[in-house]
């Protein structure tokens, strides 16, 4: 038998005539699964980004008002300035450092810079208002030497931050990489604040003039690490939870090193074992 072309057009079209409807009616139940899972998986996602979302604003609440504890410590210090009239032996350096960390952060956390981040705003935003209080209120209390000094720390930090901000907006020209410039010095800043409040406590500790109120603010500190650290890991900001992690770590180191100093105080003092008296 000779088996022709038009043979095989036959016998192809008999062939879609026996199976056509049952390929078509196996090709809409798939699309009617496909389409069935489509409102299923959008909803998980859906319910997964507006957890996260309220999860980063429960977080940013918390911080807030844990950092607000943090700038707050400084009170008793400075309203000891402002009364004695005298700065003691008080340092402006980390005055002057924090100012110039808040504006980086209010800077990082601008729209053009990194968008959506309304929480490091509103935290920075208050601790630069507090700390350009607190610089004031030292500047006004010490000696002239030491003023001369607080006033060229002044300029050489805008100089910097003018120089920060124009090439910024200039050479970057993404979220992603101005996020990243601008949050390298943010962190670097913050690595200064912390190893100048880390030395302030081997010094107290040294000096035996460790007060109560050094514990709670070690111990606040570690927590306002602890809660920006996990808000970063929800927003995946890795800047954010570089310096909070840090900073959750020296409140822990500090936190230690005060207990350790009362447990040895009152191991001498009562003479009793350490281990019995903590």
């Amino acid at each position: 038998m000779v088996v022709t072309s038009d043979t095989l057009i036959w016998l192809g079209q008999v062939k879609c005539s026996g199976n056509c409807g049952y390929i078509s009616r196996k090709i809409q139940v798939a699309d009617k699964q496909v389409n069935d899972s489509e409102p299923t998986t959008l909803a998980i996602a859906f319910d997964t980004m507006v957890n996260s979302e309220n999860m980063l604003i429960v977080l940013g609440v918390i911080g807030n008002v844990t950092s607000f504890f943090v700038f707050a410590s400084l009170l008793p210090t400075i309203w000891r300035i402002w009364k004695n009239k005298s700065v003691d032996e008080f340092k402006y350096h980390p005055l002057a450092v924090g100012i110039i960390h808040s504006i980086m952060w209010v800077f990082y956390s601008m729209p053009f810079v990194h968008p959506h981040s309304i929480p490091v705003t509103t935290v920075n935003s208050v601790g630069l208002v507090m700390y350009i209080i607190f610089n004031i209120i030292y500047y006004v209390n010490t000696n002239k030497t030491t003023r001369r000094s607080m006033v060229l720390h002044y300029i050489a930090e805008f100089v910097f931050l003018a120089g920060l901000v124009w090439s910024t907006l200039v050479t970057f020209d993404s979220h992603a990489t101005r996020s990243g410039y601008v949050g390298f010095f943010c962190v670097f800043f913050g690595i200064i604040l912390y190893g100048l409040d880390l030395g302030i406590t081997v010094k107290a500790i040294r000096a035996k003039n460790v007060k109560s109120r050094l514990l709670l603010y070690s111990l606040v500190c570690f927590l306002n690490g602890l809660v920006w650290s996990v808000y970063a890991l929800v927003k995946y900001d890795p800047y954010i939870l570089i310096e909070n992690s840090l900073g959750a770590l020296i409140g822990c180191i500090q936190f230690l090193l005060y207990i350790g100093y009362y447990c040895v105080e009152r191991f001498r003092t009562i003479k009793l074992s350490p281990v019995d008296d903590c």
